[in-house]
């Protein structure tokens, strides 16, 4: 037994590929603070279904210009 934890052989612990959640988003998050005011962040974690970042990124996904246009461009499709 001892050698076998030595040798670190018993596969406890630690990573294992394919491990755990499967990220949310095709590209990686950026970790930001801002600062709102507290109506925004009421409006935000409700439109956000209790999330503030998922508020923030839904309204950031939905946001129109005022010529009617998308205001984020949607992602590429093409590798």
């Amino acid at each position: 037994m001892i050698e076998s934890m030595q040798k670190g052989t018993l596969g406890r612990g630690g990573r294992r590929h394919g491990a755990g959640r499967p990220p949310a988003y095709r590209e990686p998050l950026l970790r930001k603070t801002v600062t709102l005011p507290f109506s925004y962040a009421e409006q935000l974690m409700a439109f956000g279904a209790g999330n503030l970042s998922d508020g923030i990124r839904l309204l950031v996904e939905y946001a129109y210009t005022s010529t009617g246009t998308h205001w984020l461009r949607p992602p590429r499709t093409d590798s």
